[in-house]
């Protein structure tokens, strides 16, 4: 086997191994999307468009970009407490530290439902993980 053939092999594994299983990503609750981008000298902010369809108005929605290495380099965390079910966030990149490639975002949705009672109220928490969504970022010409 040649040595092209096992690091293929390898970057697989690990991508498999890191990733959330293909079943468990659904697109009922929301989806995140960027469009391409140049990557600009210094450090800068990115901008993301996300959209939340949470069946409760109690949730939190946890983004992570991750780049061509698998490697996670930013995240976020927006919550129904200060933001809207859809809207633009940002994530933050330096030049100097980033692999230009493809990116993917990768969103867990957190919701929380609430009820009441003899005995007192509870919360009940639910999870899914959104359909990544990829974007290019590249260096300049």
């Amino acid at each position: 086997m040649s040595r092209q053939a096992i690091l293929a092999s390898l970057a697989a594994a690990v991508l498999l191994l890191t990733a959330a299983p293909a079943e468990a990503w659904t697109t009922a609750y929301g989806h995140t999307n960027a469009r391409d981008r140049v990557l600009r000298q210094g450090c800068h902010n990115y901008r993301y468009h996300y959209v939340v369809d949470a069946p409760t108005h109690d949730w939190t929605l946890e983004t992570f970009l991750v780049d061509r290495t698998g490697e996670r380099v930013s995240s976020n965390v927006l919550s129904s407490d200060s933001e809207p079910n859809r809207g633009f966030s940002r994530f933050g990149l330096c030049r100097w530290n980033t692999v230009p490639g493809r990116f993917t975002i990768r969103a867990k949705l957190v919701w929380y439902r609430h009820s009441s009672g003899v005995l007192g109220s509870s919360s009940t928490r639910h999870t899914a993980w959104f359909k990544p969504s990829h974007f290019w970022m590249r260096r300049p010409s």
